[in-house]
């Protein structure tokens, strides 16, 4: 495939598995790796006018891929499309698929303090950004101030963060599309200290969740005023198992990989810890994971 800048980085079948946190999933009927913003355009324009399927991919965190495979083209941004820029005031303009823990680590390099609760989370910007993912109190949603989306026709669209309706684990977008850029406001800082806080919190998330195990990351969303993985613990299911998918005997909204889980065996899992907590507790946990492909098949 070429476009105006020259051949676009292209993959056909990879394996899905390979891009994803959990280690879980088939091949991608044809895989994408832009490299610019101009280059996303072109793929969108060009996959809208052939009528091809594209999907979104970041790190492949909180996504089970089908072991199928999918259909059509993913558009995966992480791999080249992950450059920075700081500018004064504490302006920083971050491309979708830089990923977070570096973000964090470069801000506090600059003197910027505000991203330290995000440097643990494995995602990328643009896919943090489509669900207002944060950690410890603090969501990417505060602290940005713009959005540039492209749509599937290719068009840009720049929309100012406070007209995005941010929710807990929600970004009400008015357009659809792939996030390429954002820009943010982060707060002077001094970077011994956001150093400090930042090793706490990764001190603080090691020793209560699964730290380097191939996982979604939280499974379900927390409900109001209760927590998915206390649900879980209370309704049997903390090191419960589906073959090689199991909930993590240290956190249970954690579903770990824990040899060679098939897509099956991961959601059959799921489903029973959502079935425990509705009988237990008559809450029905709502899934933070992503779904691609033929489930039902």
């Amino acid at each position: 495939m070429a476009g105006r800048t020259g051949k676009v980085e292209e993959v056909y079948g990879a394996k899905l598995r390979d891009f994803t946190t959990i280690g879980i999933g088939g091949a991608a009927e044809r895989m994408i790796f832009p490299r610019s913003l101009q280059e996303v355009q072109e793929i969108l324009k060009m996959e809208r006018e052939e009528g091809r399927e594209v999907r979104f991919l970041g790190a492949g965190s909180n996504l089970l891929v089908y072991d199928g495979g999918v259909r059509g083209t993913v558009l995966c941004l992480k791999k080249n499309m992950g450059k920075m820029l700081f500018s004064a005031g504490g302006s920083v303009v971050a491309e979708g698929g830089t990923m977070l823990p570096r973000f964090a680590v470069l801000c506090a390099l600059s003197g910027l303090s505000g991203s330290e609760e995000l440097a643990g989370i494995p995602g990328t910007v643009g896919g943090a950004m489509s669900m207002n993912a944060g950690a410890y109190g603090r969501f990417i949603g505060e602290i940005a101030e713009w959005v540039e989306i492209v749509d599937a026709e290719g068009r840009l669209h720049r929309l100012v963060a406070h007209n995005i309706g941010f929710a807990y684990r929600e970004a009400a977008l008015p357009v659809r599309g792939v996030i390429a850029r954002v820009g943010f406001r982060l707060a002077p800082g001094v970077p011994d200290e956001v150093f400090a806080r930042m090793k706490t919190l990764n001190e603080k998330r090691r020793a209560t969740q699964p730290w380097g195990e191939r996982t979604f990351g939280s499974t379900f969303r927390n409900p109001p005023n209760e927590k998915a993985g206390r649900l879980l613990e209370q309704a049997g299911m903390k090191g419960a198992r589906e073959g090689d998918a199991l909930f993590s005997e240290k956190h249970a909204n954690f579903l770990i990989n824990t040899g060679r889980a098939t897509s099956a065996e991961a959601l059959r899992l799921i489903v029973r810890g959502r079935e425990q907590v509705r009988v237990m507790a008559g809450i029905d946990l709502a899934l933070e994971v992503k779904l691609w492909g033929d489930f039902d098949a």
